[in-house]
């Protein structure tokens, strides 16, 4: 078989396996997209779903799809484009769904606004989202419909710029003021700023608390409308525009539920010709074109960008950990080989960009670890020399050099780490590496091909984006050396007793009482994300939290400091009344004794309330195993299933100090 044959062939299993989780609906979604830079039509969608219920191989099915004579077209109409300087459209989605398990999620929206807001109804529809429009300008005096929480998971907010200036003007021009002789970009400025302020308030006055709003960033005209030779970038509409979404974006900051969603990247990915109506209409409408694929593929984004939102305050399978490859994957080449090495000419390009996400990753709070093949002192040296100040090998958590088979390195970084191998990412140049691994660890996820794909991957999809950058994620890295440092004095003392007496462990609980503290946010990701020690493992919206919070429920958070470091919140507890309904805890502080002193500071609550008994619950997931005999090793009895109970309290633990923070 010819070479290119088989590296097609290759080429067409890898997409497959990458896209085998998917739904076979979203599977024929993502291969038209890619081969037919389109949806998939009604008949087309029932011919293709039939065939695979019918027993037909995905393969087979995307074969016949690549092979059909529209994308023949279509991959002719992108060569030739190219050719003749146009732009080639991109054949895959920026948001990648490589990384995904599990269907689509589509929250049910509420959708306000008005242009914008009318063309993602029309698509939304067409995916089966279930969603609601109501009609809303942006005027001084918004119609804003009455919400109920319980109707809808997700607001989506179009503003309108055009309202919004002409709120700004005092002669209630908000289209062609910008272009008159006596346009003052000043005074424009300030009563822009101000008009979007209010509006914004008097629309999240009467949004439901807790629910998640989403409002879409002001699509920003192009820096060119003063001529190629004049100053564009100040005093223009273009840095207006640019000026309120950096308003909009810090003022939304400060809330806990709401959020900008930049959508402007989507257009510069997708192309503005196609895609923008400033240029056949007029700037200050700031809407999307309906000509053409690429208008309505615009549509596509965007709400993949809300369903991505959605996904990732949800905490829904996130990644955790990135095992990286160095060969070929970090670099170009392979440096052993070379009698001279010259550093720029093995980072040069998509090197530098893979490892850009790489920090950009760390800066979220995800892991990096090195799984490599070669001799170790050496390929320190080189790493060193190759990368300098720019990346260093005190950026990854765990470094695994030498010549035993990946899957047992690959052990040993998720047993230092104590990741799950569900959350972990490992990314390798050569597929037989990738297939070692996935022996090993089926539940993985895995990274392999084009080394140019992988930037925009890891810095998109959103296994691997956070709502929020807690203190706890900027630095987790630095804490799970710590906790490797703690591991290592445990070598050196002869006891476990002596060991934990001399990390000098201080954990402060706190009450949690509501979305102002500045501690809930980092509660309800860690709530969201903690699989192991997590005694029901449910999952919680900021809504559903606040409600349990004012319904009399109690969210008691544990922070914690040692010797080696500020470990920050890494432990909580749900509880009302008599009964805990849940307890989590940071894998990285695993074997402290830091839930026991969580549940012990608890119990001395209750019985200051003059309650006699704790109840507990215990749900087994799957996976937190290590917490399914939390309950009986404290002196609980079953009395029902999944209930325990216990009418003594658990002695605080003599080797931590404990401070009562102020509830707040």
């Amino acid at each position: 078989m010819p070479w290119s044959a088989l590296r097609r062939l290759r080429a067409e299993g890898a997409e497959v396996r990458a896209l085998a989780t998917l739904p076979d609906t979203e599977f024929l979604a993502e291969i038209y997209l890619r081969y037919l830079g389109r949806d998939p039509d009604e008949a087309g969608r029932r011919h293709y779903l039939a065939l695979l219920r019918s027993g037909r191989s995905r393969l087979r099915i995307l074969r016949d799809i690549r092979r059909s004579h529209e994308a023949s077209e279509y991959r002719a109409d992108r060569e030739r484009l190219e050719e003749q300087g146009g732009f080639m459209r991109a054949p895959e989605p920026l948001v990648s769904a490589e990384l995904r398990r599990g269907p689509t999620l589509k929250p049910r929206l509420t959708l306000l606004g008005t242009c914008v807001a009318e063309g993602l109804l029309r698509v939304a529809k067409d995916q089966e989202w279930p969603i609601v429009h109501h009609l809303l300008d942006s005027s001084a005096h918004p119609n804003v419909p009455d919400l109920s929480p319980e109707d809808q998971d997700a607001i989506l907010v179009h503003l309108t710029l055009r309202s919004l200036l002409a709120i700004a003007n005092a002669q209630g021009d908000g289209d062609l003021f910008h272009a008159r002789a006596d346009f003052d970009y000043i005074s424009a400025q300030s009563a822009a700023q101000e008009a979007l302020s209010q509006f914004v308030d008097k629309l999240l006055e009467k949004l439901p608390a807790g629910i998640p709003v989403f409002f879409l960033a002001l699509l920003e005209p192009p820096p060119q409308q003063q001529g190629i030779l004049l100053s564009n970038r100040q005093r223009s509409l273009y840095r207006l525009v640019r000026d309120l979404n950096d308003t909009l974006e810090e003022k939304l900051a400060e809330r806990g539920q709401f959020y900008y969603l930049e959508i402007n990247d989507i257009r510069q990915y997708y192309g503005d010709a196609d895609t923008y109506d400033g240029y056949t209409g007029h700037f200050t409408h700031a809407s999307l074109s309906h000509r053409g694929p690429q208008g309505r593929r615009m549509y596509q984004e965007i709400l993949r960008r809300v369903e991505a939102a959605w996904t990732v305050i949800c905490a829904r399978d996130p990644v955790k950990l990135i095992i990286t490859d160095l060969d070929n994957t970090l670099w170009r080449g392979i440096l052993a080989e070379e009698e001279e090495i010259v550093p720029w000419q093995h980072t040069e390009g998509w090197p530098l960009g893979y490892a850009e996400a790489l920090l950009t990753c760390k800066q979220r709070g995800i892991l990096l670890a090195i799984c490599s093949k070669n001799d170790e002192t050496p390929t320190r040296e080189r790493f060193a020399l190759l990368w300098g100040e720019r990346l260093q090998l005190e950026d990854f958590c765990a470094v695994r050099i030498n010549w035993q088979p990946k899957s047992r390195n690959v052990a040993e970084i998720l047993q230092a780490t104590n990741i799950l191998p569900e959350h972990s990412l490992f990314i390798d140049d050569n597929p037989l590496e990738i297939e070692e691994v996935r022996r090993v660890y089926p539940q993985m996820r895995f990274l392999t091909g084009n080394p140019e794909r992988w930037r925009r991957i890891l810095l998109y999809a959103p296994e691997t984006q956070v709502a929020h950058l807690s203190a706890e994620s900027r630095q987790r890295t630095e804490l799970i050396q710590a906790s490797q440092s703690r591991a290592a004095l445990a070598t050196e003392l002869p006891d476990r007793a002596s060991w934990l007496q001399s990390l000098g462990l201080r954990l402060t609980v706190q009450s949690i009482t509501g979305e102002a503290h500045p501690r809930f946010a980092r509660a309800l990701e860690l709530l969201n994300k903690t699989n192991q020690f997590n005694t029901t493992g449910e999952r919680w919206t900021a809504a559903e939290l606040l409600r349990w919070l004012t319904d009399n429920g109690q969210l008691l958070a544990g922070t914690v400091e040692d010797r080696f470091a500020q470990h920050g919140l890494v432990v909580l507890a749900l509880w009302r009344g008599e009964e805990i309904r849940q307890m989590v805890l940071s894998c990285r502080v695993f074997g402290l004794d830091l839930e026991s002193a969580l549940l012990a500071a608890l119990q001395g609550m209750q019985r200051e309330a003059g309650l006699i008994r704790t109840r507990a619950r215990f749900q087994d997931t799957g996976r937190n195993g290590v917490c399914r005999d939390f309950w009986p090793k404290h002196g609980f009895n079953e009395v029902g299933p999944g209930l325990w109970q216990s009418e003594d309290c658990y002695p605080f633990p003599a080797h931590i100090q404990l401070d009562r923070g102020f509830p707040s």
